[in-house]
């Protein structure tokens, strides 16, 4: 063999190996998803049912949720998941709701201070049975004590709001803000004293002609270092179908004490968005979001619902850019709910309460990733068949380690929803 010829195939042997080291390198960095049922609810005197609002962690690693029925009382429950060193977790009730003048009924969601101290609202109950806001402090017994922090319907007329669809989010100062759903709605600070806690309405919505400053907020609220809030509305603003097309919004505090409205977004058109209810979150002071309906591609002739990117852009005011239009396959989702969440890296996730498994259509978790031609990568992470639960609708929660907690509405062995944990693994493509 000439010396030209052994060159060639050295040079091929190499090109080859090369190609076999970076393919395998590409498999190797994919990542997929392990599915892990944590928790499966089921509707009895002795568990929840039907859990809403994320799931939050304490500094030991145990995680806090609220069902919005079931327990001792069918009114809901607020539950901890305990790790043991088996991989098992274990659930304790803290505390049932009864639909009393005392108590709340059916929650919405917990969120968590410093302290372990657990906040969270309720949709219904209350002593004008228009629902709550509430405090559980743990005991050193490992007894945990409920206080009411505020009845809504309390105020004359009713200006205080009712009905809450998430827990309120809470400030570096210890005041709760939140919002009432029930028509037309509102924004509110509770602030605590001494003299217990206060209520204030920010800002009622359908304040300027034909609700164009929005209608019915819903899902979380987003507080920025300045103090200002962000939020969306299912309804309102100027698109022409039903009620309106929701519209996304922001709060700021101004020198007399008043809080001014301004409308970031305003889903004009179908192609937009439509029924922005989930919340926004804020990331390099650009806001993200979902629709549950609208974008261009067709389902039932509304479409199936975006993920959004608001900016600002000097000059031109607000740009909004669909980042992923669902509708082109159902596996891949339809009706995007509640804010999305991100990873240190920048990927974004979040879930769709249907499509997913054409054999149950769901829902599914669903990440994306930020690609170098200003495009998002999509991928369905983990799609949902009824027995490992069905109808997700929180935000994911996300851990140091990358693992991602949510629940689901109902489905699992129990068939009153579930808590579950996706936990990322180096391997080969999904």
């Amino acid at each position: 063999m000439s010396h030209l010829r052994r060159h060639g195939f050295l040079i091929t042997a190499i090109f080859i190996a090369v190609m076999v080291w970076a393919f395998a390198t590409a498999v190797h960095a994919q990542i997929q998803y392990q599915f892990k049922l944590l928790h499966g609810f089921n509707e009895s005197l002795t568990d929840g049912n039907g859990p809403e609002g994320p799931v939050v962690f304490d500094q030991e690693g145990n995680l806090y949720g609220a069902t919005f029925s079931g327990g001792a009382y069918t009114d809901g429950t607020v539950y901890e998941l305990t790790p043991g060193s088996d991989g098992q977790w274990t659930e304790t009730i803290l505390h049932n709701f009864i639909n009393s003048l005392t108590d709340g009924a059916n929650p919405v969601g917990v969120v968590i201070d410093s302290a372990g101290n657990l906040f969270g609202a309720t949709s219904h109950g209350g002593s004008k049975s228009e629902g709550t806001v509430f405090e559980l402090s743990p005991g050193a017994n490992g007894q945990w004590t409920e206080s009411v922090l505020w009845n809504f319907c309390s105020l004359p007329n009713c200006a205080d709001g009712a009905g809450q669809s998430v827990p309120p989010i809470r400030s570096s100062s210890g005041d709760l803000f939140g919002a009432t759903t029930a028509y037309p709605g509102t924004v509110f600070e509770l602030t605590p004293s001494a003299k217990g806690w206060a209520l204030t309405t920010l800002y009622t919505f359908c304040s300027l002609p034909n609700c164009a400053d929005g209608e019915d907020p819903m899902g979380s609220l987003t507080l920025d270092s300045k103090g200002d809030l962000y939020g969306e509305t299912t309804s309102g603003g100027s698109c022409s179908y039903d009620l309106g097309c929701g519209v996304v919004f922001t709060l700021r505090p101004q020198a007399n004490g008043l809080w001014q409205e301004t409308v970031l977004q305003d889903f004009g058109t179908s192609e937009e968005g439509i029924g922005a209810g989930g919340g926004v979150t804020l990331r390099d002071h650009a806001l993200y979001g979902t629709t549950q309906d609208g974008g261009q591609f067709g389902c039932a002739n509304l479409g199936c619902g975006t993920v959004f990117e608001l900016t600002h852009i000097a000059g031109n005011g607000i740009h909004e850019q669909l980042l992923h239009d669902f509708g082109e396959q159902s596996a891949q989702g339809i009706a995007p709910y509640a804010a999305v969440t991100f990873d240190p890296h920048g990927d974004l996730f979040g879930i769709t309460l249907e499509g997913g498994s054409p054999t149950c259509e769901c829902g599914i978790v669903y990440g994306m990733k930020p690609q170098d031609n200003g495009k998002w990568g999509f991928e369905v992470l983990h799609s949902f068949v009824g027995t490992d639960g069905s109808t997700p609708n929180a935000t994911p929660t996300l851990d140091s380690k990358g693992n991602l907690y949510g629940t689901t509405a109902t489905g699992g062995p129990g068939e009153g929803g579930v808590v579950f944990e996706l936990s990322p693994t180096a391997g080969a493509s999904k």
